[in-house]
This record gives structure tokens, sequence and C-alpha cells, in this order.
């Protein structure tokens, strides 16, 4: 009987102790490592492009065309056996022609973006236009353009369409003439900041009177530069 209730004894002390809480053993869990969650990559997207201002000058060669036209008397004749005296029909007498002089030319622009810019042009002739049969004569353009533009790599190839104002000196007389201006032109990159550029412009595409009987019909100008993109 005693070792009945000794068996019974610890029998109920290990029940009570299970069903109370008793201390409780975790098994032992490997160690793992934690995973950062998966982010899904934005892919970046190009800066948008800035105004980039640029200034450039060049030397090239202006071309003048004029064409003049006077009306003079005819003169008298004298028939000495009839002895009369006629009067011949007055005459329209022509006379023109067309002379290249050197020219400087300095610009300032903007490209807007990677086909447009906006650029400004003072172009000078550096000598006169010495035209058979004329007087010399000078000019001075100052023009603005929008400018088209295309790239392939290094080179790129340009239009100019603009307005301008064209100042003539002839026999002490100043004429302005106003209008459309155009142009093309190729250009270069030699590097980020440098720019070779050849162009040709039509300066004056419309007949001006420039004195009574002299009439300018046109002045066009070939120029090779270089451009300077500064970097802000």
């Amino acid at each position: 009987m005693k070792t009945i209730s000794k068996f019974l004894s610890i029998a109920l002390l290990a029940s009570s102790t299970l069903f109370a809480g008793g201390p409780f053993v975790a098994t032992p869990q490997p160690d793992v490592e934690p995973v950062e969650p998966a982010v899904a990559e934005i892919p970046a997207s190009e800066p948008e492009k800035s105004i980039q201002p640029y200034f450039g000058g060049a030397l090239g060669s202006s071309s003048a065309k004029v064409d003049s036209q006077a009306k003079v008397c005819g003169g008298c004749t004298y028939d000495k056996i009839t002895q009369t005296t006629s009067k011949e029909s007055d005459k329209i007498l022509k006379w023109g022609g067309e002379d290249s002089a050197a020219s400087g030319m300095i610009l300032a622009g903007a490209e807007i973006t990677d086909y447009l810019a906006v650029e400004a042009r003072l172009t000078q002739a550096i000598s006169d236009y010495e035209i058979k049969d004329h007087q010399p004569i000078s000019m001075f353009n100052a023009a603005i353009y929008l400018k088209p533009q295309a790239k392939f790599e290094e080179f790129g190839v340009y239009g100019l369409i603009g307005y301008g104002l064209t100042s003539i000196d002839f026999m002490d007389k100043n004429t302005k003439t106003n209008g459309f201006q155009y142009g093309v032109g190729a250009s270069y990159d030699i590097n980020d900041e440098l720019t070779a550029f050849a162009d040709y412009t039509k300066l004056v595409g419309s007949s001006k009177k420039i004195s009574d009987a002299t009439t300018l019909k046109s002045i066009d100008s070939v120029n090779a530069g270089i451009i300077y993109k500064p970097d802000f």
C-alpha cells in the first residue's frame, strides 16, 4: 500500500505541475539571416535640357548686286541744207554690276531645345563694294533668326529664318531696308564648348532704290566661324 500511495503522490505532483504552467523549454531553432523586402527599381528619367546660351563670330565674304537706269536727252541736230533743227528722242541708259567685299560677323544665341535655337547677328562689310561705273557702296546688317537644327554625332545642319535691317551708304546718302532673311549652314563640334560652322545667308532679297538712278537688287553673305558655349 505504501508503494501505491507513493506512486500516486508522484503522479499527482507531476500532473499539477503540468497543468499549472510549469517551466517550458523551447526547442532550439537554427539561425536564419533576415531577408530585406524586394524594392522595384524605377528607371532614371533623363534630365530636362536647360537653355544653353552661346556666342561666336565669323569672317566671310558678302556680295552686292545693283542695277542703274537713267533717262538722258537725245540732243539736237541741225540740217544745213534745209536749215532746220530737229530734236532726237530721249534715251534710256542702263548699267549695273556686282562685287564682293570682305565681311565680319558676330552672333549671340540660345539653344532652347536640341532642335531649335534663337540667334541674333550683326554683319559688317569690312571693305566697300566697288561696282563698275558706281561710287563705293558700304553695308551693315542686323538680324534675328529662328534656327531649326539637326545633329548627327559631332556634325549638324541648320536653317536660318528671320527678319533683318540693312543699312546702305551710297553717294553720301544712307538708305535702310528691312525684310525677310534666310540661310542654311553646317556645323562640327570640336569639343563640348567649341563648334565650327559655315553658312550662307540672304541678307537682302528684294529691290530697293538707293539713289535716283540706282537700285540695290540683293546682298548675299557666306561665313565661316566659331561658336563658344560656356559651361555655367
